[in-house]
């Protein structure tokens, strides 16, 4: 098993940082292959730099990581049975200090993770970065299919999820976001106006109390996935990825709790999947433990 970033493993009980990995495609709906994006990602670790020039700050040396085996589902296994198993997991990392930092698979692992991780989550704002609403109740006869991920997590009674660069929804999802008052909705058509950005970059400036990011990586640009299993024209710049997790986890007063990276898909004679994901989780990280005193 490769340790994140090819920095020295630590016991999860002395780690600042659990990375978990759950390669699970139980529900895809169009390209296959998120199962085999987590060994991906930490294959693609080693050839990534562990300085931020950005926040000037080496993470070797300076953060303790620890890789843990990955979830593997069995041979046909169950959605109901695998999630569960993922809770459990997840549960044992719960009681430990470790920042989480999930590397999936499709992204129903999501509220199987978050579930684990923690019983309450009333106070809990997510942060989901992704090209699909998410919030049906049930798609392809299943409550548990990548398609319900986020009306699972709402499920878990989360107080607010701010959901941007979405661009494919359905109806009915598109007037839950509106209706239900806990939802807030950046559409990817409304990144073009400079003014709905800026003011969705403060607000994230101004969270407070616990905070939860999710990251399909279809919601960015396709250039960034081009091998995700269900890629939706335009989406997210790399630098636009960036301002909204510098303004979720550096520059506003939220703890962050944990996070996770889901549908990447690695494809044959490209690294750029996994390497965008890596590097996401690598930012992620030096956002939250960097010290605060950068001078640019």
């Amino acid at each position: 098993m490769s340790e994140f970033l090819d920095m020295p493993g630590a016991e999860l009980d002395a780690a600042d940082v659990a990375i978990l990995s759950v390669p699970w495609e139980g529900s895809v709906s169009y390209g296959p292959g998120t199962s085999a994006g987590p060994a991906a990602i930490l294959r693609a670790g080693p050839h990534l730099e562990t300085f931020d020039e950005e926040l000037q700050w080496e993470l070797d040396g300076n953060l303790r990581i620890c890789t843990l085996p990955a979830i593997e589902p069995g041979p046909a296994e169950r959605p109901e049975s695998f999630l569960a198993r993922v809770h459990k997991t997840c549960a044992a990392v719960g009681l430990a200090p470790p920042f989480p930092l999930t590397f999936g698979g499709e992204h129903s692992i999501t509220a199987a993770v978050m579930s684990g991780l923690r019983e309450d989550w009333s106070e809990v704002t997510v942060v989901h970065i992704d090209a699909h609403a998410d919030l049906r109740d049930e798609y392809a006869g299943s409550r548990l299919n990548h398609a319900c991920s986020l009306r699972r997590v709402l499920d878990l009674g989360v107080a607010r999820l701010i959901s941007i660069g979405i661009r494919s929804c359905t109806a009915g999802e598109f007037a839950m976001a509106r209706d239900e008052e806990r939802i807030e909705t950046l559409y990817a058509h409304q990144m073009r106006d400079p003014a709905r950005w800026a003011g969705l970059l403060d607000r994230l400036r101004e969270l407070d109390g616990p905070v939860y990011l999710t990251i399909d990586v279809d919601g960015l640009d396709c250039a960034l996935c081009p091998g995700t299993g269900t890629p939706q024209p335009g989406g997210l710049s790399w630098d636009q990825a960036l301002d909204v997790l510098r303004a979720t986890i550096r520059e506003s007063s939220a703890t962050v709790l944990g996070a996770d990276i889901v549908e990447t898909t690695p494809v044959p004679q490209s690294q750029v999947n996994e390497v965008v994901a890596a590097k996401l989780g690598f930012k992620i990280l030096g956002y939250r433990f960097a010290p605060r005193t950068v001078t640019r």
